[in-house]
């Protein structure tokens, strides 16, 4: 293995040339990804705060919101500590909480590992070392790129806050916190992206961290013990954004910048000392001898997909069971709250504990299937497919073989979590029927979840590249489930979500004529992606 870089003398000159021609090359080719961190981050503040508007027009309702769903542990566990719940400022940062600290983490980390770990593993760095590149170059572009993208992404959140009639100050403060907050983990994902040897392996790394850091800061919130500021997830809540003057924090922000200036340290060492496309952390090595049902399409599908499986099961699961602990609460307190039940358009708080569990698994599942797409436009785009392919095994075989495991692994997620949504309801409310709800939402959502991984492979057929927009269907199914009502979304859109086509379960029967429309369209997409892949020509690079 040689040396990524040899440079001698090293210094900041010679380690960073070529940084505004890398960082140039960095915005044309991937501004995609750049440009859906800065959408999504501030369409979600948007979509939030919109819905929020007009829930709590009165002082008295944001007098009973403090009173009731402030104190509230499931919520101060789920979103963090609240401040100022008496303004709509303070409510729309609350109610943003665990989407906000998930989808921040998440978005700068995935950003900071496609800029530099993803385009070292797809062979574009070492094309660009040809040239005159300094050792720290391509880190140097993720670091300029992900700041600049935190930077724009906190200030349309802030502008978005504003316009639906929020405070400057308030919005200013909140958006710098996200920034922050995306800028921060941003780093953390470029540690990863030197520690871990591939790209997957790093986005793995990133999820697990900041799930586990969610997990130890909502039972340090939810068991009232002041010690979430050693959890970076707790300081943005911290920032108090709509507070008094004299109420704002500054220092969850210096905290933040600090940590994002250590990690950025670590990461340049780490660039200096590892050879390229390497990583830090060696792989460990594989068996001495490959299992024999990898020969089969089946078989090998099901290993290169069941770390996805896994996860997103995993997460689905851990959902259904938190919401199945917490029903009794739950419902008491949506029951005390009618604008929560108003805004979503239901009567009972038992139907919005389903809903939003259901919502989430099914966009889980679904996330199973379009992830196997993807990691399938992978395998094509490194020439590994191709060298599949060159063996005995069919295409038809292998891609029916791809796309049927995804199917049934899809809805094994949506089953085993309905399941302990069911069981779990049942075991804390004593209500043998909270079982057969769940069951009867599972069974109703198969179909449209089978047709977003029909929708995928679809894509997938047509080339690599159009795999990633199969995640549009399954964003907006969950748009639509949490938020329709409060957006007031048109009729015509909401029917663009296939959970919606289905109904609104559990408080509407499943709609027989949709389900079969969706499962004949399935077929149809899933027959035609067989045609359409074996007729093409397979796409590398």
């Amino acid at each position: 293995m040689t040396r990524a870089f040899s440079i001698t003398p090293l210094t900041a000159r010679t380690a960073l040339s070529g940084l505004m021609r890398m960082i140039g090359i960095s915005v044309r080719t991937l501004w995609p990804a750049q440009l859906a961190v800065i959408v999504l981050s501030a369409g979600m503040v948007a979509a939030t705060a919109r819905g929020i508007e007009g829930l709590y027009p009165t002082e008295a309702d944001r007098a009973q919101y403090a009173a009731t769903v402030g104190v509230s542990t499931v919520n101060i566990a789920f979103n963090g500590r609240g401040y100022d719940l008496t303004s709509l400022g303070g409510i729309t940062a609350f109610e943003i909480g665990i989407t906000g600290q998930l989808l921040y983490p998440l978005v700068g980390m995935i950003l900071a590992i496609h800029l530099t770990r993803r385009q070292e593993e797809a062979g574009r760095i070492e094309l660009l070392t040809a040239g005159r590149l300094g050792a720290l170059t391509p880190l140097g572009a993720g670091i300029v790129l992900v700041v600049a993208d935190a930077a724009i992404a906190g200030a349309l959140i802030a502008a978005a806050m504003i316009v639906v009639g929020l405070p400057g100050a308030g919005a200013a403060w909140y958006g710098a916190g996200a920034a922050a907050c995306i800028i921060f983990f941003g780093a953390l994902g470029l540690l990863l992206g030197q520690l871990c040897q591939s790209a997957r392996t790093a986005y793995l790394a990133g999820a697990c961290a900041v799930t586990a850091a969610f997990l130890v800061r909502a039972v340090l919130d939810g068991m009232d013990v002041n010690l979430t500021w050693l959890i970076p997830l707790g300081w943005l809540p911290e920032v108090r954004a709509f507070g008094a003057a004299g109420q704002r924090r500054a220092w969850p922000l210096i905290a933040y910048g600090a940590g994002f200036l250590l990690l950025v340290a670590v990461s340049g060492a780490l660039a200096l000392r590892r050879d390229l496309g390497s990583g830090v952390l060696a792989p460990r090595p594989g068996p001495a001898c490959a299992h024999r049902g990898l020969a089969t399409g089946i078989g090998l599908t099901w290993r290169q997909c069941r770390s996805v499986v896994t996860v997103w099961g995993v997460l689905a699961v851990s959902w259904a069971l938190a919401m199945g602990l917490m029903s009794k609460e739950v419902t008491e307190l949506v029951d005390a709250n009618p604008a929560i039940l108003r805004s979503m358009g239901l009567e009972r708080g038992t139907d919005l504990l389903v809903m939003m569990a259901a919502v989430v698994s099914a966009s889980a599942a679904a996330a199973v299937g379009v992830q196997a797409g993807t990691r399938l436009a992978g395998e094509e785009s490194s020439g590994r497919l191709g060298a599949v392919l060159s063996t005995r095994l069919p295409r038809e075989r292998l891609w029916g073989a791809w796309w049927t495991t995804a199917v049934f692994a899809s809805l094994a997620v949506m089953a085993i979590s309905s399941l302990t949504l069911g069981v779990s309801t049942w075991c804390v409310s004593g209500e043998r029927a909270a079982l057969r709800t769940a069951l009867t939402v599972g069974v109703g959502y198969a179909t449209p979840v089978v047709l977003m991984t029909a929708v995928c492979a679809a894509l997938c057929a047509l080339g690599p590249r159009w795999t990633a927009l199969g995640w549009l269907p399954v964003g907006w199914c969950f748009t639509v489930g949490f938020l329709g009502e409060a957006l007031r979304l048109p009729q015509w859109s909401r029917d663009l979500s296939p959970l919606h086509l289905v109904g609104t379960l559990p408080v509407d029967d499943p709609d027989r004529t949709a389900v079969i429309g969706l499962g004949l369209a399935s077929v149809v997409l899933l027959a035609g992606s067989v045609a359409a892949f074996r007729r093409r020509d397979l796409r590398a690079g």
